[in-house]
């Protein structure tokens, strides 16, 4: 089983919240423990504990394979690059950083750190932070400042019926997302984040959002009530499977959004997401 979160924004009480429930004997019981952990980017910025969520993961690292990609707000911190939103708290925080507190981004060759994009073969998944599509494909020519703005974490699904640039990134269909899944793997399931909202895009003959056809469950683990949706993975579909907030206390208080995480079981494949309450 994987155990897969986004959006953590160095809120560790969040991180801690999300590891004790997975970790817990009642929910291991009934979902089994989870071999692997998928980081779908943005564990800094906005929160103000950057250290020691980065400290809690160097730390499960040695017992469980983490697969992480970069966000847009990882990216920021480490290319110093000005996002707006974070607090006087945060910014602190995040200033006393030092290079050792940072190792858990890896640096490459070319000075650049991490990945922005982890394709899975084995278990046709795709893991993105915000969105799959190439960024030579959709930048465009001559485009220098704002090109770091197509790159895939900065990518996000499009509200309206039709692709364009903001500020804020571009802004892609869900048919060029599957476009660019099938140009990677057979059949697939794309996990991304960034936008902090869930979302479930199906596609078979036609693309259909199923998210609010999804039954919506509670149950009871350890000290938590979890809100959780159920998506079994059909073979022959594709899945675009946006994950929800998973460190709020950066954008809502501590206390008012809660977390949001998912597992990925195989065999059969069912992907759940859950709502700590």
């Amino acid at each position: 089983m994987d155990l897969v979160f986004s959006d953590i924004h160095a809120d560790i009480d969040a991180l801690e919240t999300i590891l004790e429930v997975a970790s817990s004997d009642e929910f291991t019981k009934k979902y089994g423990s989870f071999d692997r952990i998928i980081n779908l980017g943005d564990l800094l910025e906005r929160g103000s504990a950057p250290k020691q969520v980065l400290k809690r993961l160097e730390s499960l690292q040695k017992n469980h394979p983490i697969i992480s990609v970069m966000g847009n707000h990882d990216e920021a911190f480490l290319y110093q690059r000005p996002v707006s939103g974070s607090s006087i708290e945060s910014w602190t925080a995040h200033q006393a950083l030092k290079r050792e507190d940072l190792s858990f981004f890896e640096q490459n060759n070319d000075q650049t750190f991490g990945q922005q994009q982890f394709i899975d073969k084995k278990n046709q998944l795709v893991c993105v932070h915000g969105g799959p599509l190439d960024p030579q494909k959709i930048t465009p020519k001559n485009v220098y400042d704002e090109a770091w703005l197509y790159q895939r974490t900065w990518q996000r699904i499009s509200d309206e019926e039709f692709e364009f640039f903001s500020y804020s990134g571009y802004h892609y269909k869900p048919s060029s997302a599957f476009d660019e899944g099938k140009s990677l793997l057979g059949n697939f399931v794309i996990l991304c984040g960034h936008q902090h909202e869930e979302a479930v895009l199906v596609q078979n003959k036609k693309i259909q959002n199923i998210l609010s056809d999804l039954v919506v469950t509670k149950e009871k683990v350890s000290d938590f009530v979890l809100e959780k949706k159920e998506i079994e993975i059909n073979k022959s579909s594709n899945y675009l499977i946006r994950l929800g907030l998973g460190g709020p206390s950066g954008y809502y208080g501590a206390g008012v959004a809660k977390p949001h995480f998912g597992i990925i079981q195989y065999n059969p494949k069912i992907v759940t997401l859950f709502t700590v309450k």
